[in-house]
């Protein structure tokens, strides 16, 4: 596993979930919309070799990755829409995701907002989704144990840079030119066993927060 250099604190990347009383999203919307906004950010000029980002972001991924998922409404997500980082919309879904920083400098804006808190609905989940040629990746969301939103939110966004990573040049050139959409699945535990050998990536968590070591979160697929 890689980890942090010696005596440095631990660096995150913050994904804000953007949930208003008055019409808060749904989980797997919040999911998807986290996932395309790590891709979106990490394919950012301001990101890549000498934009003004690289530097926190070749940090992040020289450590051990981690990425955490908070909530924020009304003034609280303004303030961090002020922040360095990319806003994805997506199925009525909001998510900023933020520059990495590390955890013992991150923003006062950030560090005053909720890293858990109730569940949002989702009445309409997607149990069997197949990648079509050319079409959206699909990441789909372990059945077991279950995940609560910051987790979900984190594995989604985790599946989607490692299918950033892995996916073939041709590829991810038409997932970019689409915008790079995900569709969050939500299989039963016979359809996940089915998919984990067949699946371009998995994501197995290093164990920092809410599940063993070792466990298979999500796994994404392309065609």
């Amino acid at each position: 596993m890689v980890e942090d250099p010696p005596g440095e604190a631990p660096w995150a990347m913050q994904l804000v979930v953007r949930v208003e009383r008055s019409a808060p999203p749904t989980r797997t919307a919040a999911c998807a919309a986290a996932a395309v906004a790590v891709v979106r950010l990490l394919a950012d000029d301001r990101a890549l070799p000498g934009g003004e980002w690289h530097p926190q972001v070749r940090r992040w991924t020289d450590g051990a990755i981690r990425k955490h998922c908070r909530r924020a409404r009304g003034v609280a997500w303004e303030r961090v829409e002020a922040l360095p980082g990319v806003t994805v919309s997506a199925a009525g879904a909001e998510v900023r995701a933020l520059v990495p920083t590390g955890l013992d400098a991150l923003p006062r804006e950030v560090d005053r907002l909720q890293l858990s808190g109730s569940e949002l609905d989702d009445p309409d989940v997607l149990r069997k989704v197949d990648p079509v040629p050319g079409g959206p990746v699909v990441v789909s969301l372990c059945p077991e144990p279950f995940l609560p939103l910051g987790k979900a939110a984190a594995a989604c966004g985790h599946a989607a840079q490692l299918t950033a990573m892995r996916m073939p040049a041709r590829r991810l050139a038409t997932w970019s030119a689409a915008g790079f959409p995900v569709v969050v699945e939500h299989p039963d535990v016979a359809r996940w066993t089915r998919l984990r050998p067949q699946a371009a990536v998995e994501v197995v968590d290093a164990g920092f927060t809410v599940v063993a070591p070792g466990t298979s979160t999500a796994l994404a697929r392309w065609a």
